[in-house]
């Protein structure tokens, strides 16, 4: 990323006040079956070991990525979104860059996430990070849609680790 692209957006804790932007960035980047309802949000962020980190421009949050860290060295990416307008510019990729710093500071080995196996672009994006599809999720989403469980090792063996997921 270029010196330019690092200054339009910056990256900071959640706060708050930051609530209702999130529920609406989530509605606008998913569809109905998939975004999450502003329930499901505050749930996730209540989780022991959650934190969420918020872009912004201008004071204007443009993007989120809400994450949870479980009592057994599993980090989980609860949901990356980021304002279609805002997409190529490495947000994306700096907001999972960060996650898995903090992941791998307090002790995460492997992280998981979900993904629809219609949603192409995301699949490519989480690959490129060295994410690998680990299985299938029939009927995950809320409209019977299919998800692939998607992970990746901290611990430097490429996300190819023994065992299966257990939550």
């Amino acid at each position: 990323m270029s010196s330019s692209e690092e200054s339009i957006f910056q990256v900071r804790e959640y706060r708050t006040a930051d609530f209702p932007h999130l529920c609406a960035i989530d509605r606008l980047c998913f569809p109905e079956a998939i975004a999450y309802t502003p329930e499901e949000i505050a749930l996730g962020l209540a989780q022991p070991g959650a934190f969420a980190l918020v872009a912004e421009v201008r004071n204007e949050v443009i993007g989120f990525v809400l994450a949870c860290r479980s009592k057994r060295s599993l980090g989980h990416i609860i949901t990356i979104d980021v304002r279609a307008e805002f997409r190529w510019m490495g947000l994306g990729k700096t907001l999972m860059l960060l996650v898995e710093q903090r992941f791998r500071q307090s002790g995460v080995a492997r992280i998981v996430l979900e993904v629809s196996v219609a949603n192409a672009p995301a699949i490519r994006f989480y690959q490129g990070l060295g994410y690998v599809v680990k299985r299938l999720l029939p009927h995950y989403y809320a409209d019977g849609s299919d998800g692939y469980l998607m992970e990746k090792s901290l611990s430097g063996n490429n996300g190819h680790s023994a065992g299966a997921v257990t939550e």
